[in-house]
C-alpha cells in the first residue's frame, strides 16, 4: 500500500503510482480481450476469455510470488463484470458495474466532504498514523477536503464519460474509455492527492542517529559534549565523582 510523502521523501513517479508498464497490462489485458472475442466470436466467447485471462495473470503472479492484491481484485472485477454481462445478454453490460461503482464513489466524497467528514482524512490517517488527529489540524483538514474532491472528479468524470457512451451503444468506444480513464488517471490523481498532501499538510522528518547508537542529552563543556549523567556526577568514576574533559594534548 501506498505511504503519504514526507518532506524528506522522494516524489514519487508516475510509473510506480500505476505500477508501471505491469501494472497497466494486468488491469487492461481482460478487456481488450473480451471487447475483441465479442466482435468476432459473440459474447459468451468474450465473457469465457475475459475471465481466462483474468485467471492466468492472477496464476502468473502466484507463480512468480509476485504481490497479487491488484490482479485478486482485478479477477473479481472482471468476473463480476463477466456475470452483468451474461445476465444482460449485451455486451456493453460488461462495463455497468464499473459505471455504477463511480457513480456511488462520486456521491460518497461529495457528501464526505458537505457533511465535514472528508473521506481523504481518513484514508490519510489510515496510511500513516501521524494523521490521526487530522481533523484538529487545519492544515490536514484542508489537504483532506482537496484530496476527496480530486477523486471526486476522477469518479465523476469516469461515470459522465462512460454513462454516455453506455446510453450511446458504443461498445468499442465504452472498452477505450475504461482503460484510459482507469489506472492512468488512477495514477494522475494518486500523484495529485500526494501533491497536495505534501503542500498543505507536510510532516516533519523523523530524527535519524546517523550513529546508529542512542541519543544522549548532555552539555558541552570545551568543545566536548558531557552526558547529564556525568555531569550529575554518576560518572564511570562513580557517584559523586565528575569525570573531567581530557585536557588538550
Amino acid at each position: 500500500m501506498p505511504r503519504l510523502p514526507t518532506p524528506d521523501a522522494q516524489p514519487m513517479s508516475m510509473s510506480e503510482a500505476i505500477g508501471g508498464p505491469r501494472g497497466i497490462i494486468d488491469s487492461s489485458l481482460p478487456t481488450v480481450a473480451f471487447v475483441a472475442v465479442n466482435a468476432q466470436a459473440g459474447l459468451t466467447a468474450g465473457i469465457v476469455v475475459a475471465v481466462a485471462t483474468a485467471v492466468a495473470l492472477f496464476a502468473l503472479r502466484v507463480a512468480r510470488h509476485e504481490p497479487i492484491q491488484q490482479a485478486f481484485s482485478g479477477l473479481f472485477a472482471v468476473a463480476f463484470a463477466a456475470f452483468v454481462a451474461s445476465r444482460t445478454g449485451d455486451a456493453k453490460g460488461f462495463f455497468l458495474p464499473g459505471i455504477a461503482k463511480n457513480a456511488v464513489g462520486t456521491l460518497v466524497a461529495l457528501a464526505s466532504v458537505a457533511a465535514r467528514r472528508p473521506i481523504g482524512g481518513y484514508l490519510m490517517a489510515g496510511l500513516d498514523t501521524r494523521y490521526s488527529g487530522w481533523r484538529q489540524d487545519r492544515g490536514q483538514r484542508r489537504a483532506a477536503v482537496w484530496t476527496t474532491l480530486v477523486w471526486a472528479i476522477v469518479f465523476g468524470l469516469r461515470f459522465v464519460v462512460q454513462g454516455v457512451l453506455y446510453l450511446a451503444d458504443r461498445t468499442g468506444w465504452l472498452a477505450a474509455a475504461n482503460i484510459a480513464l482507469g489506472l492512468p488517471l488512477f495514477g494522475v490523481a494518486l500523484l495529485a492527492s500526494f501533491a497536495i498532501v505534501r503542500r498543505l499538510a507536510p510532516l516533519p522528518p523523523k530524527p535519524a542517529d546517523a550513529g546508529g547508537g542512542r541519543v544522549v542529552e548532555g552539555i558541552v563543556v570545551e568543545g566536548e559534549v558531557i552526558s547529564q549523567d556525568t555531569a550529575r556526577g554518576e560518572g564511570p568514576a562513580g557517584p559523586g565523582i565528575i569525570t573531567p574533559a581530557d585536557p588538550p594534548r
